[in-house]
């Protein structure tokens, strides 16, 4: 096995990279501050275009809009502890961490984050429906940032 856990799967050496997965990994490393390559970029570089397309989608979803980056991460890290992503909660726990959420904010997060996937986990158990969708009008207006409709 290599050191993704797959078969035949090797992440694209940093320093062996094609000069456009170069500069990619250049712009990845600055936004989020680090001197590696998160090993998800790395494994897409070997295909730049997707690795390009990939970026560019990460950076509009983690961009400070209405919502600030530290929210994004702290629900990516939800997100990532409710799916049991090994990766994906050490890498965005150690994001809130650099954007300076505290350790009370994290178990907040992890709070929260148990309180719900219980209640769910509860609703399912029970083969609950939910009863509320006729409470309001379906909203078609487009996301926050996102291209009309």
């Amino acid at each position: 096995m290599g050191p993704t856990g797959v078969e035949g799967l090797e992440p694209v050496a940093e320093s062996a990279a094609p000069a456009e997965v170069s500069a990619l990994f250049a712009e990845i490393r600055a936004f989020y501050a680090r001197a590696d390559v998160p090993l998800p970029f790395r494994l897409a570089a070997h295909d730049p275009g997707y690795a390009a397309d990939l970026w560019a989608a990460t950076c509009r979803a983690f961009a400070d809009h209405r919502l600030s980056r530290r929210l994004k991460e702290a629900l990516a890290f939800a997100v990532s502890l409710t799916t049991r992503s090994p990766f994906g909660t050490a890498f965005h726990l150690g994001e809130m961490r650099r954007l300076g959420v505290s350790p009370r904010g994290v178990m907040e997060v992890v709070g929260v984050t148990q309180m719900f996937s219980s209640y769910t986990k509860i609703a399912d158990t029970l083969q609950l429906e939910p009863d509320m969708g006729d409470m309001a009008p379906v909203d078609r207006s487009p996301a926050p940032g996102g291209p009309a409709r």
